[in-house]
């Protein structure tokens, strides 16, 4: 906060929220806006069932439920990767699916299934109605449809080749944990050897192995990384997290210096905290929309 002092708000107090609701930090200009707007809640008494809390709107984002929702929320993750420059002209792939409390009612996709890149097409270009039920990309469902069958949690998978991970998967040592961004990902990073293309059915067992029942994160070794995400959303974010840590390791690398890792108490203790307060995609989704919708 470079605005004044700090201010501590307790979102549990505005919203009625329970007690994993994140206390907030707010700047001066910040918390005239929400006290200004909770001053007009009090006047109002309907204000608060009506409408969701200020801290609410500025702060979070829905989950995709219904298959539209989902299709657009592909669209803008497909966009967002083109626009921070980690697409690779019409490779890569994400793909999406329902949650498990889904009913036939409030989603329309097929139970089993999975809503992917079409192939084809770059990202900056790929449209809401363009995903398909199945990858003119075989290495596509052979990695989609592998961690899918292994994990139910999961409802986005993210695969790319940016020159950062891809430098990172032939090193030998690996990711290293040296910034805070990389906290989330500390005993949740997996890596699987090279075995070409992902043509056969047998390495898709083998890649949700590598994956693990836990991991967030699989660096393919000599080729690039596969994230995933109980959202659209949050695999995006961990996507962009993920690519930034490899750039700044590499970067890091290139100084010639002695590079400082983070311990694994501290890793523990600042995962801790980040998955509490700041979940990945929680905050940054309604903003990252607002770039590709405007």
């Amino acid at each position: 906060v470079r605005c004044g002092a700090p201010w501590r708000l307790d979102a549990r107090a505005l919203s009625g929220g329970g007690a994993d609701e994140m206390p907030l930090i707010l700047s001066g200009p910040q918390r005239k806006m929400i006290g200004n707007q909770l001053a007009s809640s009090r006047e109002d008494e309907s204000w608060g069932a009506q409408q969701r809390t200020m801290v609410d709107r500025i702060f979070q984002s829905d989950i995709a439920r219904t298959e539209n929702e989902i299709r657009h929320d592909l669209k803008v993750a497909h966009r967002l990767i083109a626009k921070y420059g980690m697409d690779d002209l019409v490779w890569n792939h994400i793909s999406a699916r329902c949650l498990d409390d889904q009913t036939a009612d409030c989603c329309e996709l097929p139970s089993n299934s999975y809503l992917i890149t079409p192939g084809g097409m770059h990202f900056s270009e790929v449209r809401s109605e363009d995903f398909v039920f199945d990858s003119v990309d075989e290495t596509g469902n052979v990695i989609h449809s592998g961690i899918y069958e292994a994990r139910s949690d999961v409802r986005c998978i993210i695969h790319i080749h940016t020159p950062a991970i891809m430098v990172v998967s032939v090193l030998e040592e690996g990711f290293k944990f040296l910034t805070q961004d990389s906290a989330p990902f500390f005993g949740r990073l997996g890596y699987h050897a090279y075995e070409g293309l992902h043509s056969a059915d047998e390495e898709k067992i083998r890649i949700a192995e590598s994956l693990g029942k836990d991991g967030i994160a699989l660096f393919m070794r000599n080729h690039g990384a596969t994230v995933v995400g109980r959202s659209i959303q949050e695999a995006w974010v961990r996507t962009y997290y993920l690519d930034r840590c490899c750039r700044v390791q590499i970067d890091a690398m290139k100084t010639g210096g002695t590079v400082l890792e983070c311990s694994e108490a501290l890793l523990e203790h600042a995962q801790k905290q980040i998955e509490r307060y700041f979940p990945h995609g929680k905050y940054e989704w309604a903003a990252l929309k607002r770039l590709v919708d405007r």
